[in-house]
């Protein structure tokens, strides 16, 4: 049995048993691809940064599959290696990627809307939980999300969202623990790129299916603990 079919058993015993189990997403490379949204940022730093480098206009041509972790990687690849341009692109992505108007360029992981379905309809309660901001990002990320297809406003969906951007990812899913507990379910499953924060997840539910997302993550991210189950997407 594969593990998307072992946690959809494991939702459907909890049902059996009169409880409501948990399956907690993040979203960002996890649930949907952001390569689309870099690509689009790139190409809009093109069309305004084309004087800091002759580089840069080629940005113009970038496409998803050439996003990395870095944006800039994309820039290097073009052959600049001046680091106030590259620099110039990063503060240029932070500002659009953080803005909720760029997430109409989100898609999918293959398969995520199908089993984040799944797990809806085998009766658990989807728990979103995201290190998007509410002020910037939270109803564009409502529209989005529904959108795509995923659970949103059937009942037994719950999207957690940053009170503010300032608060850093990790503290505040570690914040958003005691949230996920409160809903008086079993957490069956957790799925997240950052092994760090899936690290995390194994602490505080160690009862769960945990499952690091193998899309990007930052190459100097902690060392994923051996009980991370691993797959690159919703397909297998």
């Amino acid at each position: 049995m594969g593990v998307l079919d072992a946690i959809l058993e494991r939702i459907r015993e909890e049902r059996a048993a009169e409880r409501l189990p948990i399956v907690l997403f993040d979203v960002d490379s996890t649930l949907v691809s952001t390569k689309p949204r870099n690509a689009a940022i790139a190409r809009e730093f093109a069309a305004v940064g084309a004087h800091l480098h002759p580089a840069v206009e080629r940005l113009a041509d970038c496409q998803p599959d050439e996003m990395g972790w870095l944006v800039s990687d994309a820039l290097r690849a073009r052959g600049c290696e001046d680091e106030a341009v590259l620099e110039a692109l990063m503060d240029f992505w932070f500002t659009r990627f953080f803005a909720g108007d760029t997430l109409v360029h989100d898609v999918e992981v293959p398969g995520a809307v199908a089993f984040a379905r799944a797990v809806h309809d085998a009766g658990a309660l989807v728990y979103y939980l995201t290190g998007r901001d509410a002020p910037n990002m939270g109803a564009q990320t409502v529209e989005s999300l529904g959108k795509l297809g995923f659970p949103l406003w059937r009942g037994r969906v719950v999207l957690h969202l940053k009170p503010t951007r300032a608060i850093g990812d990790r503290a505040y899913k570690a914040g958003a623990v005691d949230d996920v507990r409160s809903h008086l379910g079993p957490v069956v499953a957790c799925f997240e790129n950052d092994p760090g924060n899936a690290n995390l997840f194994v602490e505080a539910f160690p009862d769960a299916i945990h499952v690091w997302m193998q899309t990007e993550c930052a190459p100097d991210a902690d060392a994923p603990r051996p009980e991370l189950l691993r797959i690159a997407d919703f397909t297998g």
